[in-house]
């Protein structure tokens, strides 16, 4: 009677170590992805176990059930730390939330998603070596994880490390040809980096997936400025102010292509949308004040750049000094 006792305690033990692990590993559903560590290993363990049956003692059970009982513990724990770094994060508490992804890396140190929302905490705390090291780590996991390369390279930008930053958006638009936003990056840091026409295509490439992408417009505007080719760079300004009458930038842009493409009137009208919107835009008054002195109205012009000067504007200071003082 004992020996079959101890048959059915063994089966019942295993039974019990091949539900949880599961259950644990997610095959129901009923747990987030931290948990889903290597299913090979819950395998290994399993078939180990079926295969030590036979010869193990009642007592090496109990202390496999209590070893294996302690991981699913420890596991659990990083599972913790996990949403209480996730919710540090959210309230931006980025140190806290740090501090608390590294607890559930450490007891859970196959989690890329814990790198990867480590990554974020330390790249918005501006810990931006460490961002990298940990958006590394997930691409070391993953290799084919665009979102890791993407913000990769946005860290890359931020240290103005703008050639590395372009390698990873390209990386991430490998893995990802439609990722809109790493086209939107790649563009922007090539026109940080005065490569205009490059920027361009990038810009081109946001606007065949999503044609009112207004950022993507202005930035291509400003690219075609940057190329002299104004009247390109029009077309895209002013199709953001029908997107938005009240965008000042675009305006502001729209009234310095109407003065370099002597149109001073149009250019006042232009100009003086962004004074209504931001009172205190010197280069405005600075432009305005340009397109009135083209039109001989020098104290409409006085008066702009004499604004100008108040806020602090020196190119109005200048030509204040210049065309305005007897």
């Amino acid at each position: 009677m004992l020996q079959i006792w101890l048959i059915f305690t063994k089966i019942g033990i295993f039974t019990f170590l091949a539900g949880i692990s599961l259950y644990y590993f997610g095959f129901f559903e009923f747990t987030n992805i931290s948990k889903r560590w290597d299913l090979l290993l819950v395998v290994k363990i399993l078939v180990t176990f079926a295969t030590i049956n036979s010869v193990i003692t009642m007592k090496k059970w109990l202390l496999i059930l209590f070893v294996f009982s302690s991981i699913i513990s420890n596991a659990q724990t990083a599972d913790q730390w996990f949403q209480s770094g996730f919710d540090k994060y959210d309230q931006h508490d980025y140190t806290g939330a740090i501090s608390d992804y590294t607890e559930c890396i450490m007891l859970a140190p196959e989690f890329s998603e814990a790198y990867f929302n480590r990554g974020l905490s330390n790249f918005f705390a501006g810990f931006y070596d460490a961002a990298i090291f940990d958006f590394n780590q997930v691409i070391m996991s993953k290799p084919g994880e665009a979102k890791a390369y993407y913000w990769k390279g946005y860290t890359y930008f931020e240290q103005q490390k703008y050639d590395d930053a372009i390698n990873a958006y390209t990386k991430a638009l490998y893995y990802n040809p439609s990722y809109i936003e790493a086209f939107f990056e790649r563009g922007y840091t090539r026109y940080t980096m005065q490569n205009y026409t490059g920027a361009i295509e990038d810009f081109n490439k946001v606007l065949s997936m999503q044609n009112n992408y207004s950022d993507a417009l202005y930035n291509r505007g400003l690219c075609y400025i940057g190329l002299e080719n104004y009247t390109a760079a029009l077309q895209d300004l002013s199709k953001i102010v029908e997107l938005n009458q009240e965008d000042a930038d675009a305006w502001y842009f729209i009234g310095y292509i109407q003065n370099k493409n002597k149109n001073f009137q149009e250019a006042i009208n232009a100009l003086s949308k962004v004074i209504v919107f931001e009172s205190q835009a010197g280069d405005a008054y600075y432009q305005r004040g340009i397109a009135y002195f083209n039109l001989l109205r020098d104290e409409e012009a006085c008066a702009d750049w004499s604004e100008g000067l108040l806020i602090g504007n020196e190119m109005c200071k200048q030509l204040y000094e210049a065309e305005c003082v007897q």
